[in-house]
């Protein structure tokens, strides 16, 4: 190894020390700092006491007054007469109609019903609905609650005994004497009540305040249109911690959205099989965190200032080293793909007035795959560095030959017309042909393919239609330069 690269390499790892060592004090600085400051005020202030409390006192009302309804319908699927009216054969209507319309009006509730697994009938307070059938797909919940494993379980739906309206159903599965089931009931609470209720949750403890069931799906919200539509996995800036909520029972987190920083305390309530959660924004629980990100931002600012010096010294030391490196071949000693793309949006700015004067040519070596394969890929190189000779000594020196990629290479001719392109492309095909013979009995020539800039080509259309031609060259029997 000589002694420039040896000094090219202790430099190099001199500045990822330096580096490193910088971003490492730099970050535990800024953490040390923030857990410092934010450990008190946040774990005492908002996780052991403020949110929790509004969890708790929200969780203490739902007990009252959302899961009252579970309790009913356990009531109606334990009633002694509901089984008898079941057993023996759905005769009475009027009695179940009249069973129906009592529970309705004794406890408030919006809509009271009773499914039978034996006739399919659908019962509710005014009569029988419908018949439900499995090919139905308003009628799926139905089926889907006979193969649930509990006994109830909580849908929010549209009631189709009240003009549609969007209702949380609390379903009961219904059993004979000895076990076997007989249907579902249960009752109805429109999502409107139920709203009105957590908005004056949110009202009385400051916080924004809904429920989503365990796959994330929306289930209560002051906002009906949400209900049943929106989703906290695809939600903006929740989705960030939708996962870990929904994979725990009850805990704290964070998250940011639209500029603001949201606190989330959630907690799993097992009779409804949902998650409470409840929300505050940083902006008014947070005053200390803020004092800790202007601590941070200020330390971030300090360490990215040393980081770009340090960065802009090292990149003058490498700067002619890595930019010979970035724009050439190093096969052939032509410039590269990426650099010529630099080039060619360089030239065509500069032909702004004379479009139609800038010739792309795009060429490529007809056997070379097949003299790899015979003769290895030693000889493979050395062909391409014979033809990217021959090229480079038929072209002008305001013309740019660049290797493309594989056996393909590309010449762009300023100040040309494409008749003029086709003769250079000519010439070289025969020096290649004259130069290099054959390979292992194999002729080596190359195809080409010429496309003069049009107005409002991009690099893409005019190497398009430069291929489109080098592979019709290909097809007309290889060894020709083909032109529009």
């Amino acid at each position: 190894m000589s002694k420039a690269a040896i000094q090219m390499l202790t430099s190099r790892w001199q500045l990822v020390g330096i580096l490193g060592a910088i971003l490492a004090i730099g970050f535990i600085a800024v953490n040390l700092a923030h857990y410092h400051i934010s450990r008190e005020s946040v774990r005492s202030a908002l996780i052991n006491n403020e949110l929790p409390l509004t969890s708790n006192n929200i969780y203490s009302e739902i007990q009252v007054s959302l899961l009252r309804p579970i309790y009913i319908s356990s009531l109606m699927a334990n009633d002694t007469f509901l089984k008898d009216w079941m057993i023996d054969g759905e005769k009475d209507l009027d009695k179940i109609v009249k069973y129906l319309d009592e529970i309705k009006n004794r406890y408030a509730v919006s809509s009271t019903f009773l499914v039978s697994a034996n006739s399919r009938n659908y019962y509710h307070f005014e009569g029988i609905l419908k018949t439900v059938s499995p090919n139905v797909p308003k009628d799926g919940w139905f089926f889907s609650m006979a193969a649930h494993d509990g006994n109830y379980r909580v849908d929010v739906d549209s009631n189709e005994a009240n003009r549609n309206t969007l209702t949380i159903f609390v379903n009961h599965k219904l059993y004979d004497y000895q076990g076997n089931f007989i249907g579902v009931t249960g009752l109805g609470l429109d999502v409107v009540s139920v709203a009105a209720m957590i908005e004056r949750y949110k009202h009385d403890y400051h916080r924004h305040i809904y429920f989503v069931d365990r796959t994330g799906q929306v289930k209560s919200h002051p906002d009906e249109a949400m209900i049943d539509k929106a989703n906290i996995l695809t939600m903006p800036g929740i989705a960030a911690v939708a996962p870990t909520l929904l994979a725990g029972k009850d805990g704290f987190l964070t998250y940011a959205n639209k500029g603001d920083a949201f606190l989330l305390s959630y907690r799993y309530i097992p009779e409804l099989d949902w998650f409470l959660l409840v929300e505050q924004t940083e902006n008014e629980a947070l005053a200390p965190i803020r004092r800790s990100l202007f601590l941070n931002l200020a330390i971030s600012a300090v360490v990215t200032l040393l980081v770009l010096l340090i960065s802009a010294i090292a990149v003058r030391r490498f700067q002619t080293r890595l930019e010979l490196m970035a724009k050439t071949d190093k096969l052939t000693g032509l410039y590269n793909r990426q650099y010529f793309d630099v080039i060619f949006a360089h030239t065509v700015s500069g032909q702004g007035r004379h479009p139609s004067r800038l010739v792309l040519a795009l060429f490529d070596l007809d056997n070379l795959k097949i003299i790899n394969d015979r003769q290895g890929h030693l000889e493979g190189d050395r062909i391409l560095q014979l033809v990217a000779q021959c090229a480079g000594k038929n072209i002008r020196k305001s013309d740019v030959l660049a290797r493309w990629g594989g056996d393909e290479f590309v010449i762009l001719l300023p100040e040309c017309e494409e008749a003029a392109a086709i003769r250079v492309l000519e010439t070289i095909r025969e020096q290649v042909a004259t130069t290099l013979g054959t390979s292992g009995g194999l002729p080596v020539s190359v195809s080409a393919g010429v496309a003069a800039y049009q107005p409002g080509d991009t690099m893409d259309t005019l190497l398009n239609r430069a291929d489109e031609r080098l592979y019709q060259a290909k097809r007309l029997g290889r060894n020709r330069v083909q032109g529009a």
